[in-house]
């Protein structure tokens, strides 16, 4: 194995662990130190004979050149075994850094997923987003492949830009890696976060400390509007810091993905870690500025194109592609104008079907400036997208046969394509392809019918088997597909249309006359066959047959039958239409021979059915509406033109609006009017006239059908009664109080009429107490009264619903509320001499409904000497915390007060005062 050398699975096991941890740094042997950046990538065995299980690796390592540490060989993990793995080269790319490359080549064992993982001692010092030292954290990159035949062969991505670059402070800077995949597969690119390998527990994670560049310093961007940004685009991979402001080292590093659509999912069949360094420096310079542009071309046509940048310090400029850029021979890009502040290169690529795949190729371009000492060169790389598209399948032609159409076109000029794929719809689309469309986009109005070989140039449409519709207008266009893994298709045809002979009846009406349930009154209609009959041989014959249901399956019995080709019509009677919905079938005959005595040719069968139309009642107690609902199973197109809605008044139609449906059925809500609103305790009754068309030069239009009648009944509304409580006098309660228990009576009255239903079963009475925020049931009762007994005081609120004999109870009545009185006064003196006369302090004997006082006693100095909160109603007998008496004279109390009331506003009260103690 060239540049490597296998390490032997078969030593004893303690040995194998010893020179394990000795081959990944485990112990401290010295491999790459001061490691800047880097990335492993792989190419497929590209032999005669290709082994999928091969693949070549490179391995890139970007190093500082003033470090003492040697690297002349690195140790790899290939998944599963190590490798040693010789270097092949250093290279001097800028001041103190150092290109090392590393090559060699594996055999996987077999087929599966395989990670291939470099750790290296040690990275950088000083890198200024990572935790300090950094000179004592390793340095980690991988790939992965898959190994998968039914995927085929594969290469990871290239990535052709040296992951270390410059930027200056306070300007926006752009780098991109310049991948690129030779196999045509989607790329896909996300941020993560630098790995190392814990020392502690042996596995490769996150570097600690790490912090995003733009999160080191509380930067600005460039134009100075906000903060700064860092981010990487998932799809061009162009990385973008707007802006850099402390110099020094960071690193970042991303994951590209390279995804293969197979069995029309997408699949992840490689990733290539790349760690990379951003040097940010004070360059003394601004760097030029690219502006590359997305575009597409047609296989076989020559793109040219002009890619210019600017300087806006005036510099010359150096524009060019790095490494191959994607540009694939013979595409060619020279310089055509280097003047001081611009330069210009034109890219010609002469391309050819070969090129043809759905990702687009991209190029990077690169302008640099060449500014005077000390100011350093600065760096603008852009990715300029290239879409190479199949041209269009060239000359379709569309011919009408027997009930088929043939398609022919010319052979499809790219070889390299897979497949042609057939695409139908009814009528022309007006849709033409723009300059960059591949494919047919829904929004034609296309349906896919058929896919044949590049190699085809005709397909019979026969619709399956079943037939084309005689009399209509048949529209294809064609594409190109490529095969994977690049894929890619063409352009699409011009459409190519044509027109059948209708030599076939078509039904065009099955319409309700009359809506019975025994004698109800269908009536069926059809034209005679159009152009073409003269080819088919008399006599003919129409066979009408009729099934219930709208369903096109099942079994169906003769109607009527008529060998006379003006018979177009057939009334139908003694039905159940109330009830059914009944589908028709036609058969027409012609006789095998000419001349021959029996009709026994069956040329066409169409079949539709009558439309069903459905009402319920919706809406709110408020405003009532009625839902309308029909349904159809026809040939003809129903979704064209409006439906017309009727309400039957007296026996007309009255038509109260019109609705675009659907292929099957339609949907329309009847509100009323302001002026008229729908009434409840009333019946209305509909019926829905469907039009439509087959879309046919010679046939009617529009095809007019009736549904049957259907009424619904608006059902009464139960209603919530009027609630009255008593009153409570205060003036009379003050004159005698009175304590627990007390009660409120509740009256109310119910609603009947005006849409209200008298058919009450019951009444619920709910109730919400003092601090409470919801209702709750307390009692039911046929009555319209109820005494709620058992108070503490009188608050309280109620409302009342009412129940029908159905089951639905009603929306809540009024609420009622009800607050106690209340009446607070203290005294400003007391004798507590035991006398049995005023020997404590509490309010008037008129206070009630008290439900707690805080109470607060101070002497003149202001020092509180009693406080208490036990007694409701406070009967202090003049004494202190312990109990002592007082000293007789003056003092001054706070009383905070808590009723019980059903208004929280008025449940809390503060008094002071003062009060004198006498003995």
């Amino acid at each position: 194995m060239p540049n490597s050398l296998r390490l032997s699975c078969c030593l004893p096991g303690r040995i194998v662990l010893l020179v394990l941890m000795l081959l990944l740094g485990y112990a401290n042997v010295a491999q790459a130190t001061h490691i800047r950046a880097g990335d492993i990538t792989a190419v497929r065995d590209t032999g005669p004979n290709p082994n999928p299980r091969k693949f070549f690796f490179t391995m890139v390592m970007y190093t500082k050149t003033s470090s003492t540490a040697d690297d002349p060989r690195v140790f790899i993990s290939m998944g599963g075994e190590i490798v040693t793995v010789e270097r092949l080269s250093v290279t001097n790319i800028k001041p103190d850094v150092d290109r090392e490359e590393f090559k060699w080549e594996y055999i996987f064992p077999a087929n599966g997923t395989y990670t291939v993982t470099w750790v290296g001692e040690n990275r950088n010092n000083g890198i200024l987003n990572m935790a300090a030292p950094t000179d004592q954290l390793t340095f980690s990159i991988s790939t992965t492949v898959s190994i998968n035949p039914l995927r085929g062969l594969n290469s990871t991505p290239l990535l052709q830009v040296a992951p270390i670059d410059e930027a200056t402070a306070g300007e926006r800077w752009v780098h991109n890696p310049g991948a690129i995949d030779a196999d045509g597969d989607s790329l896909a690119f996300r941020l993560i976060q630098p790995q190392y390998r814990n020392p502690q527990t042996g596995l490769i994670t996150n570097v600690p400390g790490y912090r995003d560049p733009h999160t080191v310093d509380n930067c600005r961007n460039s134009t100075n509007t906000g903060p700064s940004t860092f981010n990487l685009d998932p799809i061009t991979g162009q990385l973008t810091w707007d802006a850099p402001c402390r110099l020094g080292e960071y690193n970042v590093a991303f994951v590209v993905e390279e995804w293969r659509t197979t069995g029309g999912a997408p699949v992840l069949i490689s990733t290539v870690v790349r760690d990379m360094q951003i040097l940010v420096v004070d360059a003394r310079n601004k760097p030029p500025v690219l502006v590359p542009r997305d575009t597409c071309i047609v296989a076989g046509e020559t793109l040219r194109t002009t890619i210019t940048a600017t300087d806006p310090d005036g510099h010359l400029i150096s524009l060019t592609v790095p490494g191959t850029g994607g540009i694939l021979p013979p595409a060619t890009f020279r310089g055509t104008v280097n003047q001081p502040g611009r330069a210009a290169g034109q890219l010609v690529w002469n391309t050819s079907c070969s090129d043809v795949r759905a990702n687009p190729y991209q190029l990077i371009f690169r302008a640099e400036d060449n500014p005077p000492s000390p100011a350093r060169q600065l760096a603008d790389l852009q990715p300029y997208r290239i879409t190479v598209i199949g041209p269009p399948p060239q000359n379709l032609l569309a011919t009408g046969e027997d009930r088929t159409v043939r398609l022919t076109w010319d052979k499809y000029i790219c070889q390299n394509a897979s497949t042609i794929r057939i695409y139908r719809r009814e009528g022309p689309s007006g849709w033409r392809p723009g300059p960059c469309e591949t494919g047919v986009p829904a929004s034609a109005g296309y349906t896919l019918i058929g896919e044949v070989g590049k190699d085809a140039t005709e397909f019979l449409d026969n619709n399956n088997g079943q037939g084309l519709a005689a009399g209509a207008e048949y529209c294809y266009v064609i594409y190109a597909e490529f095969p994977r893994p690049g894929g890619g298709q063409s352009i699409a045809s011009l459409e190519a249309c044509v027109v059948l002979e209708r030599d076939i009846p078509y039904i065009t009406n099955v319409t309700v006359d009359r809506t019975e349930a025994t004698n109800g009154q269908i009536t069926v209609r059809w034209t005679q066959p159009g152009p073409g009959i003269e080819r088919l041989n008399a006599p003919f014959e129409y066979r009408l047959y009729r099934k219930v249901g709208q369903a096109p399956g099942g079994a169906y019995q003769q109607v009527f039958s008529s060998r006379r080709l003006n018979d177009t019509v057939f009334v139908n009677s003694g039905l159940n239409t109330e009830a059914n919905a009944y589908r028709y079938k036609l058969e027409f005959y012609s006789t095998r021979t000419a001349g021959g005595p029996t009709p026994n040719v069956l040329r066409d069968s169409t079949s539709a059915s009558s439309v069903r139309l459905a009402a319920e009642v919706q809406g709110t107690p408020e405003q009532i509406a009625v839902a309308l609902n029909w349904t159809y199973n026809v040939p003809w197109k129903n979704e064209v033109l409006e439906h017309q809605i009727f309400r039957v008044v007296n026996g007309e139609l009255v038509q109260i609006g019109s609705v675009t449906a659907s292929a099957t059925g339609g949907t329309f809500v009847d509100n009323g009017t302001a002026a008229a609103p729908l009434e409840r305790g009333q019946t209305y009754c509909y019926v829905v006239r469907t039009q439509g068309t087959y879309q046919i030069d010679g046939l009617p239009e529009p095809l007019q059908n009736l549904s049957q009648e259907v009424c619904v009944e608006t059902p009464l509304l139960i209603c919530p009664p009027e609630l009255t409580l008593d009153v409570l006098d205060c003036e009379a309660f003050f004159a005698n109080p009175t304590r627990p228990p007390y009660q409120n009576v509740l009256n109310w009255v119910p609603k009947i009429g005006n849409g209200c239903t008298d058919e009450i079963d019951f009444y619920t009475v709910y109730f919400r107490g003092p601090g409470e925020t919801e209702y709750r049931a307390i009692a039911t009762t046929k009555e319209t009264t109820y005494t709620h007994t058992g108070l503490e005081s009188f608050a309280a609120c109620y409302y009342v619903t009412a129940t029908s004999l159905a089951g639905e109870e009603s929306e809540p009545s009024n609420e009622e509320c009800k607050d106690n009185c209340f009446f607070f006064q203290l005294p400003n003196i007391i004798t507590p001499n035991d006398d049995g006369k005023n020997d404590v302090f509490r309010p008037d004997p008129r206070a009630a409904f008290i439900r707690s006082t805080t109470f607060k006693v101070f002497n003149r100095w202001g020092v509180k000497v009693y406080e208490s909160a036990e007694d409701p109603y406070i009967n202090w007998p003049g004494t202190d915390n312990d109990g002592k008496r007082l000293t007789d004279g003056v003092y001054y109390y706070e009383a905070e007060v808590e009723f019980i009331s059903i208004d929280p506003e008025r449940s809390r009260s503060k008094y002071k005062g003062w009060v004198e103690i006498v003995r």
